[in-house]
């Protein structure tokens, strides 16, 4: 199950400082618009750089974890659960804009777009502060559905002319693969579970992460638990032995040898020592 990183139905800013080394989680969708700074992130094991004036656009089957923020990151957010965006997910049906949200979540924006987002999240924080359920359910689905309305438009006009080449049988595996990830990592780690679940081979889902991660499905499935397992210790007070348990380990011993090979460390020790932000100058 998600938890998510901010409270569903709200709004604010952040500067990243505690999510280094985190997932950005939703069950639903969260929006970002960075007002200051830069910070390199990792989306579905992919390493791109997130800056003043880009939008991204989250929803449960995109991996994004913060590797590092410089001294003046700041984010504006909107995190809504799907309640609110189902509206526009049964209303567009464009395949090539959720496709490519799901490769590129990071939208670099003009100078005219960007006050238009601003103005979007100015007009959210409003919603969500000013509105009562049912009128703020309607009102946030609208709004939601005009956002997305204007990101298909607007890279509809921009790849006219262009051929996206990675939007091949690989692209469509890589997208389901992450998606069956996101959900089912923290109980099923046998890279056949996903190759069954994907009618593919486990050889064929090999090379197709190779391909486009440079990496084998195991280590990322193993990549992926250990932020689990990460966000288990730095986020709750819940014993080893319970997270072990969540997790789906055989034993909490195994756990610990699994972790330590991992990070150098045993989890109470990584637990106690409280990992330092990255912060760039």
């Amino acid at each position: 199950m998600i938890t998510s990183t901010y409270p569903n139905e709200s709004s604010g800013t952040t500067d990243w400082r505690k999510s280094v080394g985190r997932a950005i989680k939703t069950d639903g969708c969260v929006f970002l618009f960075c007002t200051g700074g830069r910070a390199s992130v990792s989306v579905n094991m992919q390493k791109m750089i997130f800056r003043q004036g880009n939008m991204a656009v989250l929803t449960p089957d995109v991996w994004f974890s913060v590797s590092e923020v410089s001294s003046g990151f700041s984010s504006r957010y909107v995190a809504l659960s799907e309640t609110m965006i189902e509206a526009a997910y049964y209303k567009i049906t464009s395949a090539s804009m959720w496709d490519y949200l799901h490769h590129v979540p990071i939208l670099r924006l003009s100078p005219q777009q960007r006050s238009l987002v601003m103005g979007w999240m100015e007009q959210m924080d409003w919603i969500l502060a000013k509105f009562t359920d049912p009128d703020r359910i309607t009102l946030l689905n609208n709004n939601v559905y005009n956002l997305f309305f204007a990101i298909d438009k607007e890279l509809d006009k921009a790849l006219k002319n262009k051929t996206m080449t990675r939007k091949d049988r690989a692209w469509d595996i890589t997208c389901r693969f992450w998606s069956l990830l996101t959900k089912h990592s923290f109980r099923e780690r046998a890279v056949k579970f996903y190759s069954n679940a994907l009618h593919i081979t486990p050889d064929y889902l090999n090379k197709v992460c190779h391909r486009a991660y440079g990496m084998s499905p195991k280590a990322l499935i193993e990549q992926q638990l250990l932020v689990e397992i990460k966000s288990y210790l730095t986020d709750t007070r819940l014993p080893v032995s319970e997270i072990a348990e969540r997790l789906n380990f055989e034993d909490t011993s195994y756990m610990c040898r699994f972790f330590r090979c991992k990070i150098g460390c045993s989890p109470l020790e990584f637990r106690n020592g409280n990992a330092v932000p990255k912060i760039r100058e």
